[in-house]
């Protein structure tokens, strides 16, 4: 016969189901709001003891460094000085070696010497551990304008100071602006006292000797002339508004030309609007 038949034997297994979210949300203890709010304290009062410790250490590292011997100031540098004096500008700033680094005012240092009238510009670093670093930009005088007073003009048409003793007395002079003019139409002024010194840049600059332009004269019509000296005779060149630099080369010309025939001219007009390429000379008196 055959095997008998066995039947087969069946295990339950407990069906356990996922938990829903409404399970889940029944299964969830719902936290104490008391405990955020300890939790939020707790770091607010870490942060607060943390800032109040890095204050204290920072007044410390202040109090020291403005105590300590080692940023004594043991040294003051000055750099671009020309006609300034150093003796001048640290006892206007009142700076000294001595000081502590930290505890100077380098603000009102700068104010102080920037006063200088020759001080176009002041710059004051410290550099650790003990030196103080001044770099100063002087006005560099062009030339003199007579303005009821003189006074010394930089090359940026700038009236810096009045002329005294030992101030550049080999400088051209710039004439023909009045002192009234420049206080009640200082633009116009201002615009007339840059031609004249576009004359004396071009002058230098087109190789002529600087010593021997000793005068600029502004006119409001007639323009600039110059008072030119060598050799103990003076020339008078009118030069107009404009174009300074074909001007001086048309001069050079003229002069060379007079040169060899012996003859030397008291003025030379070179400002014929009509005519600008041309020159007129007015002779000296031949000596007998």
């Amino acid at each position: 016969m055959s095997e008998a038949f066995k039947e087969p034997v069946f295990t339950e297994v407990p069906f356990r189901p996922e938990p829903g979210p409404a399970l889940r949300r029944a299964g969830t203890r719902r936290a104490s709001p008391w405990k955020g709010l300890a939790s939020g304290a707790l770091q607010t009062g870490v942060a607060m003891a943390a800032s109040a410790v890095v204050l204290l250490g920072g007044w410390e590292v202040a109090h020291l460094a403005a105590t300590a011997s080692v940023f004594t100031v043991r040294e003051i540098r000055f750099h671009g000085l020309v006609h300034a004096s150093e003796k001048d500008l640290l006892a206007a700033s009142h700076l000294a070696p001595g000081a502590n680094l930290f505890a100077l005012d380098l603000s009102a240092a700068t104010g102080a010497m920037s006063a200088n009238p020759w001080v176009a510009s002041a710059r004051l670093s410290r550099h650790f551990p003990g030196t103080v670093e001044v770099e100063i930009v002087e006005h560099r005088p062009s030339a003199q304008v007579q303005l009821g007073g003189l006074y010394l003009v930089d090359d940026l048409g700038r009236a810096f100071k009045r002329a005294g003793p030992g101030d550049a007395a080999d400088l051209p002079l710039i004439t023909g602006l009045s002192r009234e003019e420049w206080t009640k139409d200082r633009a116009a002024a201002q615009v007339r006292l840059y031609q004249a010194l576009q004359l004396v840049d071009a002058w230098r600059e087109e190789g002529l000797p600087a010593a021997s332009l000793a005068q600029v004269r502004v006119d409001q019509d007639a323009g600039l002339t110059a008072i030119s000296r060598e050799g103990g005779s003076s020339q008078e060149i009118r030069f107009g508004e404009r174009d300074f630099r074909t001007k001086l080369r048309r001069l050079v010309r003229v002069r060379s030309a007079l040169a060899q025939r012996g003859e030397r001219a008291v003025r030379i007009d070179l400002d014929n609007p009509a005519r600008p390429d041309w020159a007129s000379a007015q002779l000296a008196a031949q000596e007998r």
